[in-house]
This record gives C-alpha cells, structure tokens and sequence, in this order.
C-alpha cells in the first residue's frame, strides 16, 4: 500500500464527524434534553452521536502513528498538550462565561469546577460537573494516551497485535464482570477503563498497521474481533456503524475517497477540534434564547451553528496555531539544547 505523510481525507472525515454531532446536539439531544417549542423530534440526525465513534476510530490510527514517531514519554506527553490544552482552555473560560452571563441554571457550574475543568482532568473526578457535556469524550482520549504512553514507556508500543488482543480482552472480562456482578465498582471499573470504546481505538490502530505494513490479514482478523466485540456489548446499531466506518476507512487507505478533499470539507476539519468544543452549551444557549424570543422555525438552527463556526474559526486561527507554533518551537529548541549537553551521553 503506498504510503503518504497524511491523510488529508481523515482531516475531512473528522470534519463531517463534528457537523454530524453538532446538528444531532441541536436537534436530537436538545429536544430530549430540554423540548425545543415546535420543532418536534428531528429524525433526521437521530444517529448523530455515532460520530463520536468515528472520532475515536481517526484518534487510534493518528495517535498510534504519532506514538510511533515520539522519543520518549515525555515527548509524546508534551505534543499531545501542545495540541489539546490552548484551544480547550480558552474554550472552557468562555463556554463557562457566556453560560454565566446568560444565566442557564441547567448549563452552569461553579466557579471553582471551571478551574478543575482547566486541566482536563474533571471527568476522572466524579463530584465535578462538566463545563459543556461533551468534554467526556476527552476523558475517554486521555486514558488512551495514557495506555499508549504506558507502553512506551515498557518498550512495548510496537507490538500491536499483541496490545490489540490483550487489550480487547481484558475490555471484555470487564464488561462481562460489571453484567453478571452490577456492582458500583464494576460500573466504576468499565467507565474509566473505557472498556466500552476500546474496539474503536483498536480498530484505528490496526488500519495504522495496514497503512505501514500492508494488508496482512492479520489486521482484518483483529478488526473483525473489535467489530464483533461491539456488536456482542454495544449492540447491533453500534456494530452496524463500525462497520460503515471500517469501510469508509478501508477507501481511504485505497485512495478512493478522493472527493473528500474539497476546502470545504478540508475547512471544516481544520476546526473540528475548537467546534466541538464550543458547540453545545453555547448553542444551547442561543437556541434557548431565540426560541424564548419567537424564533421557532427549525432553519433558524443555523444561527448557532454559524455562531459556532464563527467562534471555532477565531479560536483555530487566532488560539490554536500561534500557540502550537510557539509551544512546538519552544519544545524543540528545549530538546535540542538538552542533546548538545556535553553530558548528555551521544
């Protein structure tokens, strides 16, 4: 399979992921969670939230292969924060600001859960509450990086078919313990192991192993095992949806998805991260206040997510890059220095 520095399709599909989540946030999730007036159930984006699976499926290929280009745990621990914590930071301060101004009692937390919510690691906290409801996917990604920098750690990142199997299984000894026990340890053990998206991560991880070693069936078998695990403890639907997303993936690597690299699509990748991080409670916010204003009309979801955009756009461009370019150069000269030091061993 011929190899290429990036795919530029991931960045696209990661894109579609986020708008696929965000209208479902808007339409969907909001009427469950708070009735929109007349807008009725949105069937339409019913399964939107499926795309957090897709999510997970890009972070085991694009992560595995970032791990596989680090030094050391540190230099992995260092890159992913440069790319995680600026956008997310600001994110936090003004989702929580606007949130407070506006007076959302549902929407709110306190103060000092905000200052928690800086360091990304509330969700690990069960007594703190979320600024916005979708930073729990972001708990589910830190204890992936953190297995994965285990590994490396132990010398052992390499061996992917072995983490695959050990990890699947020990996933499934998991989810068998808290069906049969109940237990609120068992709950416990399964929610922050992420026993129940494992086979998303190990799914990406093994078209990395397509992707750099070629099509050995291998690969497809452990696929096929993820696949199966998700259909036996997520359900049909899910499975159903992995293997949508597993063929998707599969073109990819073929070249076939091509179209994917319109600048639309690109655009929307390019801000994936920002908008989601921004979409919901702010644009709950808005949605609340249109509707309470007369606004009804389900076209009238596009201001929130225009605003969305907006704010995810400024946050890119304006947040983002300059402070991963510092932050990245700054790391590298810090790095550098330290390997010209006469006693640092050559």
């Amino acid at each position: 399979m011929s190899q290429r520095k990036r795919f530029t399709e991931l960045d696209s599909m990661r894109g579609l992921a986020a708008l696929i989540v965000v209208f479902y946030h808007y339409t969907v999730y909001y009427d469950e969670k708070f009735g929109h007036e007349q807008w009725g159930q949105i069937d339409l984006f019913t399964f939107g939230h499926y795309g957090v699976q897709l999510f997970f499926i890009i972070s085991g290929f694009v992560i595995y292969m970032s791990l596989m280009k680090v030094k050391s745990v540190s230099d992995f621990a260092i890159k992913r924060s440069i790319r995680l914590y600026p956008a997310y930071m600001f994110s936090v301060a003004l989702t929580f600001l606007i949130v407070s101004l506006a007076s959302a009692e549902s929407l709110r937390t306190t103060f000092p859960e905000a200052m928690v919510n800086l360091t990304m690691l509330q969700d690990f906290i069960p007594t703190v509450k979320n600024v916005d409801g979708v930073y729990w996917t972001l708990r589910v990604e830190m204890t992936f990086y953190v297995i994965m920098a285990i590994l490396l750690s132990m010398g052992l990142a390499k061996k992917t078919m072995s983490i695959a199997i050990i990890w699947l299984a020990a996933s499934a000894v998991i989810q068998l313990a808290n069906t049969v026990l109940a237990t609120d340890m068992t709950a416990f053990i399964e929610k922050y192991s992420m026993s129940n998206y494992s086979q998303m991560f190990i799914i990406g991880m093994m078209f990395y192993g397509i992707w750099q070693n070629g099509n050995h069936k291998k690969y497809f078998y452990m696929i096929g095992l993820a696949i199966g695990y998700d259909f036996i403890f997520e359900g049909v639907t899910n499975g159903l949806f992995s293997i949508l997303f597993v063929i998707l993936f599969q073109l990819i690597l073929m070249n076939r998805m091509q179209w994917l690299n319109s600048r639309i699509l690109l655009f929307f990748g390019a801000i994936s991260y920002p908008l989601y991080l921004v979409h919901q409670n702010i644009g709950y916010v808005i949605i609340y206040k249109m509707e309470s204003a007369g606004f009804l009309n389900i076209s009238y979801i596009l201001v929130p997510f225009l605003a969305s955009v907006l704010i995810a756009y400024g946050i890119h461009q304006y947040i983002e890059k300059p402070s991963q370019s510092v932050l990245l150069s700054m790391h590298k000269d810090r790095r550098e220095g330290y390997l010209k030091h006469p006693l640092v061993k050559k």
